[in-house]
């Protein structure tokens, strides 16, 4: 009898689970586009002005990035406990260490840069579905608004030097140029990947710690990239 019963509950619990799952993704009668036949209008996407914000701010981080002055190299597992470190416990150690790493001097523009990357991200990817989107429609998309907009950008301290913009026709600087915004590229095609794999999971236990450790990783490809990149430019003859 006992064991009847406790049978029955899993069986209403189970029927609960899938009516609550089922029903995700609608909002008042809206339903979220299925990623699988959902077609991303680039057109659309490159008009819209948060996704242009997203781009200058990205931008903006790649250059801080490509002007750091840090010889100190983290391994991969350095680098993304301090930054899980910075973020859970908002340790003002790892806070510091990890944006000089990336370039940054000032620990808030460094920590409230990357917030608003990620909070402009979110807000695009749950309006167009951002899943498919590559790393070379990225960097097109980089290099229309760097020409557009981005030299003239006032917000631009002296210290954080527009290189990417004056290759002065050096072909060593054009390659390193090239080699930042792919990189730069790869980074917000990886944002888009933790975003799309930590989203399903919402808040429960679990799901804050799939997307902090993804960032953290991302984060730790474009800070290794830039060391590749300037690498290449240094030897480049």
């Amino acid at each position: 009898m006992k064991k009847l019963k406790w049978g029955s509950l899993l069986g209403l619990a189970l029927l609960i689970i899938i009516v609550v799952s089922t029903n995700q993704g609608c909002n008042k009668g809206e339903v979220a586009p299925n990623p699988e036949t959902y077609i991303l209008d680039l057109t659309k996407l490159g008009k819209d002005s948060v996704f242009k914000l997203f781009l200058n701010d990205l931008l903006l981080y790649s250059l801080y990035v490509s002007n750091r002055q840090s010889d100190n190299v983290l391994s991969k597992s350095e680098f993304e406990f301090h930054f899980s470190k910075a973020v859970r416990e908002n340790s003002l150690l790892s806070k510091k260490l990890i944006s000089n790493a990336m370039g940054f001097t000032d620990i808030d523009v460094f920590w409230e840069l990357n917030s608003k990357l990620n909070k402009q991200l979110a807000f695009l990817n749950r309006k167009y579905n951002l899943k498919k989107i590559t790393s070379d429609q990225i960097r097109s998309f980089l290099n229309a608004e760097a020409l557009n907009s981005f030299v003239f950008d006032k917000k631009i301290t002296s210290g954080v030097r527009i290189s990417m913009m004056d290759d002065g026709g050096d072909e060593c600087l054009e390659k390193y140029n090239n080699c930042q915004i792919n990189a730069t590229a790869v980074y917000a095609v990886e944002l888009v990947g933790c975003v799309a794999v930590a989203g399903p999971l919402g808040w429960s236990p679990i799901g804050p710690i799939i997307y902090l450790a993804c960032i953290g990783s991302s984060t730790y490809q474009l800070y290794t990239s830039d060391k590749i990149c300037k690498t290449d430019f240094k030897y480049c003859k």
